[in-house]
């Protein structure tokens, strides 16, 4: 009896390690993770969304916290002016899970640049289809201000055929970006301007 107790003692202080060890790894590599995921994922879909260099939309992003939820956001800049935002949601109810989107929005014409799928878990040839450019394309020219909806629902996204739920979930996270918009764009504005102050006033250090 002993002799089992010392094995479970043993046996637990080495998942209790391996536990803290592993949680150790993830915290300091996840910096890095994410900075390959700008690079490679959402630097991909920004060239798309904004029609310039990922490296010179990469490095403006701030992260809003609004109803528990991270929402990175980038930004892009005209001649000194706040021009376009590129806003990442997480639409609830895909058929394999949350569908990561991000939606460029025009803030001059006050229209939706496009969407970009950011990570899915969607059944290839059917919910996977969200990737389709075809499918994609009928968020260009959508008003921010409104909330997007599916035909059936009078609105002017036709659904995937047999991917009802993707389509929904993709919706879901359009219209988590509108409300986001909608209720703290003075709020992110703000965010970008500090954010600015203080990357001009660390280059006027290095000097």
């Amino acid at each position: 009896m002993r002799e089992i107790a010392r094995l479970v003692l043993v046996l637990g202080l080495i998942a209790a390690c391996s536990a803290a060890a592993l949680s150790y790894v993830r915290t300091a590599l996840e910096p890095r993770i994410e900075r390959q995921s700008d690079f490679y994922v959402r630097g991909p879909a920004l060239e798309r969304l904004f029609g310039a260099p990922a490296s010179e939309v990469l490095g403006n992003k701030i992260i809003v916290e609004a109803d528990g939820l991270s929402y990175p956001i980038f930004y892009f800049q005209t001649e000194g002016r706040l021009a376009g935002l590129a806003v990442e949601a997480p639409g609830k109810g895909g058929y394999g899970g949350d569908i990561v989107i991000m939606v460029g929005l025009d803030l001059e014409s006050g229209k939706m640049l496009g969407v970009e799928i950011i990570s899915h878990s969607e059944t290839p040839g059917l919910g996977a289809q969200v990737e389709k450019a075809s499918f994609r394309r009928q968020w260009r020219n959508l008003e921010i201000g409104s909330p997007a909806a599916l035909s059936g629902n009078g609105g002017r996204i036709d659904a995937i055929t047999g991917a009802t739920y993707s389509s929904k979930a993709m919706i879901d996270g359009t219209n988590q970006i509108v409300d986001l918009l909608m209720k703290h764009e003075e709020d992110v504005r703000a965010m970008i301007a500090r954010r600015d102050d203080r990357a001009s006033a660390e280059s006027g250090r290095d000097r």
